[in-house]
């Protein structure tokens, strides 16, 4: 019965150390966006993602990405970007009709094996 608690104990313990023994991670080949914007009027606070282009820049990288004008179905979808990149970003909207909007000091950070994404809120201020 010695012998048999023994290597049950070892097992066990190898078991539940397995991962950090062999730093072996259970992560997904997905990307993940460090950012994700919901675009909105600010005046009625209607969605309004066609037709506006984010941009995101940390240092020396960008990114951008933007919907095609006249659109109505893509209002409620998000602009995402800086994917898998973590750093401090400067965040801008851009639509034709508003104000540019802007959102300086954006921290997306790493986790163990993809970035923690930030949401925000671009509420455009529609120009007179």
């Amino acid at each position: 019965m010695r012998g048999k608690g023994g290597v049950l104990t070892v097992a066990l313990t190898l078991s539940l150390a397995g991962c950090r023994l062999f730093d072996q991670r259970m992560c997904t080949a997905i990307l993940i966006s460090g950012l994700s914007v919901q675009v909105r009027d600010s005046v009625t606070g209607a969605l309004a993602a066609s037709g506006a282009k984010l941009v995101a820049r940390s240092g020396t990288y960008a990114d951008s990405m933007s919907y095609p004008a006249g659109h109505p179905e893509m209002d409620a979808w998000t602009l995402v970007g800086a994917g898998e990149h973590a750093g401090l970003f400067s965040v801008t909207v851009t639509k034709s009709g508003y104000r540019d909007w802007t959102k300086s000091d954006v921290r997306v950070t790493a986790g163990e094996c993809h970035v923690n994404t930030v949401g925000l809120i671009a509420l455009l201020q529609p120009l007179p």
